[in-house]
């Protein structure tokens, strides 16, 4: 068949093929501007950014060697020292380097190195300021001995200059380090007391500065009761680094003094503690001539008065008559009493005398003729005299006029130089007598007594053997006479002592001066000082500053001297490279984290702000996309937020305290009543972990550490026992407290309070007054106890794990005081129930806590008092069978019946 025609339309085709060109939808502005700072968050986070960067401040070559000044100027700039060691010990540990860490001021034998990173970190957060002066050159000659060569050395310096720096610093060239990095900070001012003198009209009170400080400064002075006694402002002028502050106050008032403090200073050199050498005394002059009111140059006392004016205020008594003249000095109270050629002492005036004398007075005589013929009828001399006196070209006479022999070592005066220009030509003499040589200050050439003295009770009587005018010898014009008596003026400051040598002494520390210038009770780690006439003691870590003695009697050891200046530190100048650095002022802060928290905050908004956009096409396919993106966003924000400690598939009941509920119960542990004053629970708490260390060590038990406790708020049913240790000084425990202790020992819990007052009186329940002991009466007295006696010799505790017949800690002597046994009483009358046999109270004064303190090698921190060197051990087993009588009742006092049963049923 023919073909047909068929039209080809290609044009009709593309027409189909060919779509309408069409707009794309743009992605808004803010939603790409809100992706680029998601972005930018996430880029910037993973770079680890840092807020206040350091630089690097060591090489990374070698170990490195961490040098901390920690003396008392150090801490104005403590935090700064350990920001920058913290730095130092992290670059350390990124270089994987070795560290040695020392301070100057530490105890002996403590370990330096070398440590990891982590280890040093341990070591460096023990090193504190101390309230010592700093010897550099015996601590980095120690340090010198230890460490390798080729080290860096960072020297952590207090930016005050010493005088043997040169010589201390000189020591590194000997280890051949690689670097020295000297960090110093002179930009921190500050002040201190150097010195006070307590003169006539006022306190004067020398004060220093370091630094560009120009502000003045207020001196503060308290009594020994911590109440303000008056105040005194100075200022430094242009230039002048020292000034002088005065106190003007009362005698009386001034004499009350104990301590001085610089408001705004935080430091031990800001704080000044006086004793009694500082106290201005008040001395009455006694004359038996009558020419004092006449003409007081030719008066006998003369030469007396010129000598003490400078030291003393002096009172001379109006009435003429002998006897009017001393009731009217013993009324005026005065510390010494000085009589000049005065023959016998009023019979009526006696008993008076003699009662000043006992309480502390000093009697200072002079001979003379009246003295002399007399001297066998008078009670008020050191020694037995001859009647008459001993002159030039009489019958005991000397052919030449004698001088002043050598004084004995035992004397005030060991100190004086011989007087050479002194000659003798009259004097009284001693009976011969055994104890004439013990009673002996000074003498003659020949061998005869100058100077003599005794004690009277607290009080002593010291007689010059010749006049106090220049008449029987020319000592009264001399400088020595001078001097002489200013150091009889000192007897009555060191009564407590009561001997010739009262000025070398040992003397326990009672009040110290911490690092940050208050006054605690003296740490176990203070030993005696010796105080000598000569010199006394540096302030160290074993001896720090502040008072030495008790409350009856102390001896001020202070930080400065009078006329101390402060220098800046400067770049030690060696014979190896010396890099200055800046300590870090502020700490650095990683901003990862924030920035982590911003992007996914970032994301979680671009979440939201797609949805919004889809909720016009509720069943487009993107719209479901970020739905999706959505909710899985939204349950990883959950979970990540939601501590994993939780159980999901159960309810949580959990409540505030349920942590720390279980944490206590899950293991037995020791626990003590915070006391509120720092110092007291940080003892404590040291003793509670040796006690610990002890149980571990010596039984079966496993206690976890130990823990304080407020009664106030914190449960006390978790802890078999409560160690309280009574201080005086901190606020009294509020009715809510006791309450609820009184609550715990009647649920079966026990108490051992400890008054740590046996080293001046121990508790009892009839006359005891101490502090402790009256603030523990307080605590009790509203609190339901029972009937207390000392532990019998067949009790329960005697042998609950040693065989004890004594319960000692720091101090020895002290009963421990338990729950008095009655057996015609039942359980049910007792005032409080004793559950399982064990006392619910314990009381003692021996201070277990501070004989238990160890260290975690089983070292002791603080030393007991007493001669017997097991007293240590026997407080530590003291402790270990208090701990067993709580936790086993009357389990032991079962086993006492034990061979009594087995014969029972054998038979």
């Amino acid at each position: 068949p023919r073909p047909e025609l068929e039209i080809f339309p290609p044009l009709k085709i593309l027409a189909k093929v060919l779509k309408n060109e069409t707009t794309p939808r743009k992605t808004p502005w803010w939603l790409l501007a809100l992706r680029m700072m998601l972005a930018a968050a996430i880029i910037f986070a993973l770079a680890d950014p840092i807020l206040n960067p350091t630089a690097p401040l060591a090489k990374g070559e070698g170990p490195l060697v961490l040098v901390v000044d920690n003396g008392w100027t150090s801490q104005r700039i403590y935090e700064a020292q350990m920001r920058t060691a913290e730095s130092l010990l992290s670059e350390a540990a990124s270089n994987n380097q070795t560290v040695y860490v020392s301070a100057i001021i530490q105890e002996t034998n403590t370990e330096i190195g070398p440590f990891d990173s982590a280890s040093a970190r341990q070591f460096l957060a023990a090193i504190k300021p101390v309230a010592a002066t700093t010897d550099k050159k015996l601590a980095i000659a120690k340090l010198v001995s230890l460490i390798p060569e080729n080290t860096t050395i960072a020297i952590l310096s207090d930016g005050v200059a010493t005088k043997d720096d040169e010589i201390a610093f000189k020591q590194f060239e000997k280890s051949k380090p690689a670097s020295l990095l000297w960090f110093a900070s002179t930009e921190t001012p500050f002040a201190a007391i150097n010195n006070v003198a307590n003169q006539a009209a006022a306190l004067e009170i020398e004060i220093a500065r370091f630094g560009t400080r120009s502000t003045p400064v207020t001196v503060t002075a308290f009594d020994a009761r911590g109440r303000r006694v008056g105040e005194a402002t100075a200022g430094f002028g242009p230039g002048e680094m020292s000034t002088t502050a005065r106190l003007t106050a009362p005698l009386e008032l001034r004499n009350d003094i104990q301590s001085l403090t610089l408001q705004g200073e935080r430091q031990a050199g800001a704080t000044f503690v006086m004793d009694d050498n500082l106290k201005r005394k008040r001395v009455a002059i006694l004359s038996g001539g009558d020419d004092e009111q006449a003409n007081p140059i030719l008066a006998s006392t003369y030469y007396v008065r010129k000598a003490l004016e400078p030291f003393a205020d002096i009172v001379v008594p109006q009435a003429k008559e002998l006897s009017a003249a001393l009731t009217e000095v013993l009324e005026s109270r005065p510390s010494i009493i000085v009589m000049a050629d005065i023959g016998v002492v009023p019979e009526t005036d006696a008993p008076a005398l003699e009662k000043w004398l006992q309480g502390g007075g000093v009697l200072i005589r002079f001979a003379g003729p009246r003295l002399a013929a007399a001297a066998s009828q008078d009670q008020f001399l050191p020694v037995f005299l001859r009647e008459g006196e001993r002159a030039l070209g009489g019958s005991m006479s000397w052919t030449v006029p004698q001088e002043i022999a050598e004084f004995s070592r035992t004397s005030p005066f060991a100190t004086l130089p011989i007087p050479q220009d002194v000659t003798v030509k009259r004097q009284v003499l001693a009976e011969p007598d055994p104890e004439l040589a013990r009673k002996t200050w000074a003498s003659l050439t020949d061998g005869t007594p100058l100077v003599t003295a005794d004690n009277r009770g607290k009080g002593s009587i010291v007689l010059f053997h010749v006049s106090p005018q220049a008449t029987w010898s020319n000592l009264p014009i001399s400088g020595s006479f001078v001097e002489m008596l200013r150091l009889v003026l000192s007897l009555s400051q060191t009564q407590s002592n009561g001997s010739a040598d009262a000025q070398n002494v040992s003397l326990n520390p009672w009040r110290i001066i911490s690092p940050t210038g208050t006054i605690t009770p003296a740490p176990g780690f203070a030993k005696p000082a010796q105080f000598t006439a000569a010199k006394k003691p540096v302030a160290t870590y074993e001896n720090p500053p502040g008072l030495y003695g008790n409350e009856d009697g102390a001896v001020a050891l202070n930080l400065l001297a009078s006329g101390t200046k402060f220098e800046a530190a400067s770049v030690p100048k060696l014979n190896i490279p010396v890099e200055p650095r800046a300590y870090i002022t502020s700490e650095n802060k990683s901003l990862k984290g924030a920035l982590l928290g911003l992007a996914a905050f970032l994301l979680l908004l671009d979440g939201l702000a797609m949805l919004w956009m889809a909720r016009g096409r509720p069943n487009s396919r993107g719209a479901v996309l970020h739905k999706t993106a959505l909710a899985a966003l939204t349950a990883f924000a959950i979970v990540a937020a939601t501590p994993m400690d939780y159980a999901f598939a159960q309810t949580n009941d959990a409540k505030n305290g349920d942590a720390e509920a279980i944490e206590a119960i899950s293991k037995t542990r020791l626990a003590f009543i915070k006391s509120g004053n720092a110092q007291t629970d940080q003892v404590t708490l040291e003793g509670l972990q040796g006690l610990t260390l002890f149980l571990k060590d010596k039984t079966a038990l496993e206690p976890a550490d130990p823990v304080g406790i407020d009664p106030e708020v914190d449960e006390l049913a978790f802890y078999p026992l409560l160690y309280w240790p009574i201080d005086p000084d901190a606020p009294m425990p509020s009715t809510l407290a006791l309450e609820n202790v009184d609550a715990y020992m009647q649920s079966g819990g026990s108490v051992l309070f400890d008054t740590r007052d046996q080293g001046s009186t121990s508790f009892s329940l009839t006359d005891d007054t101490s502090p402790a002991t009256v603030r523990l009466r307080e605590m009790l007295k509203n609190m339901n106890t029972p009937p207390l006696e000392p532990v019998p010799s067949d009790h329960v505790l005697t042998k609950s794990f040693y065989l004890l017949d004594d319960f000692p800690g720091r101090y020895k002597g002290s009963p421990l005081w338990v729950e008095q046994v009655l057996d015609t009483v039942s359980g049910q009358d007792r005032p409080v129930r004793t559950g399982d046999g064990v006392s619910p109270i314990l009381i003692t004064g021996n201070d277990l806590a501070s004989a238990w303190a160890l260290t975690p090698d089983g070292l002791a921190l603080y030393p007991t008092e007493g001669s017997d060197p097991n007293q240590r051990i026997m407080a530590l087993r003291s402790g270990v069978n208090i701990v067993m009588y709580m936790l086993t009742g009357n389990y032991k006092s079962d086993q006492v019946h034990i061979p009594s049963l087995l014969e029972r049923l054998g038979q």
